[in-house]
Formats: C-alpha cells, sequence, structure tokens
C-alpha cells in the first residue's frame, strides 16, 4: 500500500486515480518512474551532462507543481551535485536560490552556499542575484528588510552596472524549459556554462 500525494489515503501502489481525492497519478515517484526515469537513466549512462542537467530539471519543476515532496528533494539533490561536478555554476546558484526561497520546504543553507559560491568565483553578477532572490523572498514571505551591509553591497553593485563596469545577469523566466532558453543565450553571449 502507499498514501496519495494529496489527501494521504492509503492506495495500492499502482493506483492511477485516487478514490479519496481524485488526483490523478497519486503514489510519489509512480509518474516519475512512467515520465522520466528511462530517459534519465539513460543520460546518466551517457555523456551529455546538461542532457540530464534539463532531464532531472524538468522533473523537479513538475514535482513541485504536484507537489511531490519525495521527487523534489531526490531531485534537487542530484541536480546540485551534477551542477557542482561539471562546474554548471549558474544553474546551481539558481537552484540553491530556488530552493532557499521555496514557502513551504526552504532551506536558508542554500541560501548561504549561493551567496558563498558568488564569491568564491568572484561573480558579482550572481552576487547581486543571489541578494536580489533572498531579499524578495524575506521581503514577502517574512516582511523583513536585508541587513544594512547587504543593502550597502547591493547599492555598490548597482552603481556598478550603471557605470557599465557589471552587467546583470538575465536568467529566463522560471519554467520547465528554462535551461534550453538559458543555453541558446548563453550561446549568444559566447558563454560557456551550461
Amino acid at each position: 500500500m502507499a498514501d496519495c500525494m494529496e489527501c494521504d489515503e492509503d492506495i495500492a501502489e499502482d493506483c492511477e486515480v485516487c478514490p479519496g481525492c481524485g488526483l490523478e497519478a497519486p503514489v510519489s515517484y509512480l509518474w516519475y518512474r512512467e515520465d522520466y526515469e528511462p530517459a534519465i537513466i539513460q543520460a546518466r549512462e551517457g555523456d551529455d551532462p546538461v542532457l540530464l542537467a534539463n532531464l532531472l530539471f524538468k522533473a523537479y519543476y513538475d514535482a513541485g507543481s504536484l507537489p511531490d515532496p519525495y521527487v523534489m528533494g531526490d531531485v534537487h539533490g542530484e541536480l546540485i551535485e551534477l551542477y557542482k561536478e561539471h562546474r554548471m555554476y549558474e544553474r546551481l546558484i539558481h537552484q540553491y536560490c530556488i530552493d532557499a526561497s521555496n514557502y513551504e520546504y526552504g532551506s536558508p543553507a542554500d541560501a548561504i552556499a549561493a551567496v558563498d559560491l558568488a564569491l568564491e568565483l568572484g561573480r558579482e553578477d550572481l552576487e547581486l542575484y543571489v541578494y536580489q532572490m533572498i531579499d524578495q523572498f524575506n521581503r514577502a514571505y517574512y516582511r523583513r528588510e536585508p541587513p544594512e551591509h547587504i543593502i550597502a553591497r547591493e547599492k555598490e553593485l548597482f552603481e556598478k552596472i550603471d557605470a557599465g563596469e557589471l552587467t546583470e545577469i538575465a536568467f529566463p523566466h522560471f519554467d520547465r524549459e528554462m535551461w534550453d532558453d538559458f543555453q541558446l543565450q548563453a550561446g549568444k553571449r559566447g558563454q560557456q556554462d551550461g
């Protein structure tokens, strides 16, 4: 037996529609195994980390839409490791920020990791992005302003933008196809990060 992701009713592992709430594919991982697992296994065995990252991100996005927190958490962890291993730093920082600003499952540790990585890379565009994402979340969710040192640092970075010394990074709109769009933009910008 399994539990429905929506209403927690006891249901069969292969249940297609929950009799309690009507949710389709109500068993955690059932939809993932059917929709993603074969292609992800094949991508893991191949030598295309960008394809694997794109498939995993789409599964992560869909898991958040359902929501299926079990798949979401497991895929998030795999994405983090894949991004680190293949130095997909822009994706990694974005993933940290998305997770840190998730209202239900957010992790402050991911916000810290994102800032630390941006500083380690010396990427002021990513540093500013992290501050903006975390500030936006904190203002909306906690009704809290950023600390003074972050406000001062953001001001410095915006002054660099105004002086033409820094260009803000522009991630595509958050959706399941966003990294396909980002790769096209990166090619136009001549960047190597996938």
